[in-house]
């Protein structure tokens, strides 16, 4: 799971005129491009590019947005450390920023990385860290993407009730429940009863 929507982009859509150097949104761009045609090798070397490029023209917010799209194309490419040396320097630079949100993406980010390698209390704890700083963000879609992908994670390692009310949590800001969601929601309802919890 990505906390960055890559928007569609094609990939011949960033033609530089007149010879010109291209600037880091020319690189972020082809990255995208790269990244949503399953290129992920070329996504994470364009968005290094892109990063580095944002660094020399000062913005750092975008130097680290790349970052961690650098590190989603990595774990895409199973390049495990490259993807966490990656978030490792997004989260210095969102900390730096004092940008939660973002903060808050790496950790989530970290967390799906854990996952893939099944390392699943670390992933957890990732989770509940990105949570926190979505709350303090008032990322509300953020945070109950979050919690779900938490409650799949507990369903998976069969902590049933720990996923219930995970996922329930994650519901909590969803404005349009789907007819599932809205099932699943009154069986939480009920099993609280029958346990006890009003």
């Amino acid at each position: 799971m990505s906390y960055y929507e890559f928007p569609e982009i094609q990939c011949d859509s960033v033609e530089l005129s007149g010879g010109r150097m291209p600037t880091g949104k020319d690189l972020k761009d082809h990255g995208l491009a790269h990244y949503r045609a399953g290129r992920f090798e070329d996504a994470i070397a364009t968005f290094a590019q892109a990063q580095q490029a944002f660094l020399a023209e000062g913005n750092r917010t975008q130097a680290a947005e790349c970052a961690n799209d650098r590190g989603v194309a990595a774990r895409q490419a199973a390049r495990f450390e490259e993807a966490e040396t990656a978030f490792d320097e997004a989260r210095k630079l969102f900390q730096e920023l004092g940008d939660r949100k973002g903060q808050g993406q790496v950790l989530g980010n970290l967390g799906a990385l854990a996952e893939s390698r099944n390392q699943n209390d670390a992933a957890a704890g990732f989770y509940k860290q990105a949570i926190e700083l979505f709350d303090e963000a008032g990322e509300t879609d953020l945070a109950g993407e979050t919690w779900r992908a938490l409650s799949r994670l507990q369903m998976k390692q069969g902590k049933w009730f720990a996923a219930l009310g995970a996922y329930d949590a994650g519901l909590q800001g969803v404005k349009r429940l789907t007819p599932t969601q809205r099932l699943l929601r009154r069986l939480m309802k009920v099993s609280r009863r029958l346990m006890g919890g009003g």
